[in-house]
């Protein structure tokens, strides 16, 4: 009789063994879970990923072929034949007054009781170092507040003029020359008008020699990043990126941004690179800032019953069905349901399929839902053409085979020791 009355003090310590059991407990007594859902939850439409799906896709990408738009001004063969730079402060002018050394050249602040060379200023021969190097050797003299020797180089001399805070340089004969905001066509056409008043057709040459006024910054996932200046040839996004080193192996070419004025405007850089789509080729202007992400936020999510559970990066923005399956090791052949396996899209940031534009989805809080049926014969097929968008959930069910075996195993251990209890009571 004790050793009955022992059994079963046992088996009902074993019954309540979870309140004793070790391992993770959160105590609810202090939660409160009395508020209920006021309404039924929604219910969201399933689209079969078949063949009809990308029949209609592929009419909708036609009908929008002509409808892809540039988010900025672009770069194309017209922009760049009209482009024109425009002078600002800190930028350098060589200037060139033919037949007239005197203005330019050796002769002018180096005759006995000529006026002296104003501060700032620095004159080269045609062939000297500031016409090799761009410019550099005036820009460091005049930073250093030194006038280098005027003249040499064996032809006609040119006066390096560096624009003033005022946007307005100093040329001898004509004065104070506004010039922010001018090309150098218009630049050239002010001092001609200037001169003529004391030399008959003056003949003049103006040229930009340093390009300071204008900087767009390149930051992100690139190798070098740089503030490069934007000079007398088109900016664009992509010659940007190039000149920052290109970018490194981990960026996300998809969703490259342009801020102007604020705003950020995403580029898609991989469809430039892949396809030569101009809407993408950007025309940089002055204070844009360039960033190239890494692919942080282009993953994909692969749950349920597949081998590995895991998250996949996306390359250069792509990444089918089928590769992300692939990634994750296949579904589980003993667990998972090849019947339904689900992609669960809604993200708050969409890539429009057929624009290739980045779109704010209003309804974040209402997926949307595809499922493939990998018994039929074409989804092989099919998988393989379903691009996945960033943060896109797969998620493979399990078939009901598998879950009532995992019930069967969770009251196995109960049914067991209720049969051994009642043995020992007897």
């Amino acid at each position: 009789m004790k050793i009955k009355t022992l059994a079963a003090g046992s088996a009902a310590i074993a019954l309540c063994a979870c309140s004793l059991a070790p391992g993770p407990y959160l105590d609810s007594k202090r939660l409160d879970e009395s508020a209920q859902a006021q309404q039924e939850a929604d219910r969201f439409p399933v689209q079969p990923i078949d063949v009809a799906w990308f029949r209609d896709l592929a009419k909708k990408e036609t009908a929008a072929v002509n409808e892809s738009t540039c988010p900025l001004s672009c770069v194309t063969p017209a922009t760049r034949g009209q482009y024109q730079y425009r002078v600002g402060i800190n930028d350098q002018l060589t200037i060139i007054v033919w037949d007239h050394p005197e203005l330019t050249g050796a002769g002018f602040g180096s005759a006995a009781g000529s006026p002296p060379l104003p501060q700032g200023y620095a004159g080269y021969g045609a062939g000297g170092p500031a016409a090799a190097a761009g410019g550099e050797g005036a820009g460091s003299a005049i930073a250093n507040g030194t006038a280098p020797t005027v003249g040499g180089g064996g032809g006609e001399a040119g006066l390096t003029v560096r624009i003033a805070a005022d946007g307005t340089f100093f040329f001898p004969r004509v004065g104070r020359v506004q010039a922010r905001g001018k090309t150098a066509a218009e630049i050239q056409h002010d001092l001609t008008k200037g001169l003529a008043k004391t030399i008959r057709d003056p003949q003049i040459d103006v040229r930009v020699s340093g390009f300071n006024s204008q900087i767009v910054q390149v930051t992100g996932s690139v190798r070098a990043p740089v503030a490069e200046s934007i000079t007398d040839l088109p900016l664009s996004v992509i010659d940007a990126i190039n000149r920052a080193g290109g970018a490194q192996a981990d960026a996300d070419l998809q969703n490259v941004g342009v801020t102007r004025n604020g705003k950020r405007y995403t580029i898609d850089v991989a469809a430039l690179l892949d396809t030569g789509d101009p809407q993408q080729n950007v025309l940089l202007k002055d204070g844009d800032i360039v960033d190239v992400p890494d692919r942080a936020n282009s993953r994909v999510f692969v749950l349920g019953e597949v081998a590995k559970p895991t998250s996949l990066p996306m390359n250069r923005g792509k990444l089918t069905l089928a590769d992300a399956l692939t990634g994750a090791g296949s579904l589980d052949v003993k667990t998972g349901d090849p019947h339904f396996i689900y992609v669960i899209r809604g993200a708050d940031k969409l890539l429009n399929p057929v624009t290739r534009d980045t779109v704010i989805n209003s309804r974040t809080l209402t997926p949307t839902v595809f499922r493939l049926d990998m018994t039929q014969v074409d989804a092989l097929l099919l998988m393989t053409k379903f691009d996945l968008q960033p943060k896109d959930v797969v998620y493979v069910q399990v078939a009901n085979s598998a879950r009532f075996n995992r019930a069967l195993q969770q009251i196995t251990p109960t049914l067991e020791t209720l049969f051994f209890t009642r043995q020992l009571t007897r």
